[in-house]
C-alpha cells in the first residue's frame, strides 16, 4: 500500500532562492530512489511556507532513501539552515485507506 511522505518548510525571506535551488536538487535524487512513485509541491509565498506530498510504494522504501548517500550534497546545506534558524522542517507519513 503507498504511503505519503507530506513535508512542511517555513523559511526565512532571505534564502528563498537557496531553498528554491534545493528543492530542484532534491528532486532529482527523489527519482532516483526506490519505491518513489510521484511528488506534488506547493508553496505559498505570503507565508513563506512549502509543502511537498511524496508518494512511496512502501514505507520502507521512503525510510530506506532518507538514508540514502545521495542526500549528502542536500543534508549539509538544510542542517545549517535548520540549526541557524533559517527554517523549521516537519514530515509525516501518511497512509491510504
Amino acid at each position: 500500500m503507498p504511503v505519503f511522505a507530506i513535508t512542511r518548510c517555513v523559511y526565512d525571506d532571505d534564502i528563498k532562492e537557496e531553498l528554491l535551488d534545493i528543492k530542484k536538487l532534491s528532486l532529482r535524487i527523489l527519482k532516483k530512489q526506490k519505491g518513489f512513485i510521484g511528488v506534488k509541491q506547493f508553496i505559498c509565498e505570503e507565508m513563506n511556507e512549502m509543502v511537498s506530498v511524496i508518494e512511496w510504494e512502501t514505507k520502507e522504501d521512503h525510510e530506506t532513501s532518507m538514508e540514502s548517500p545521495d542526500w549528502d550534497p542536500v543534508n549539509s546545506t538544510w542542517i545549517a539552515l535548520t540549526q541557524g534558524g533559517k527554517i523549521t522542517f516537519e514530515v509525516n507519513l501518511f497512509e491510504a485507506h
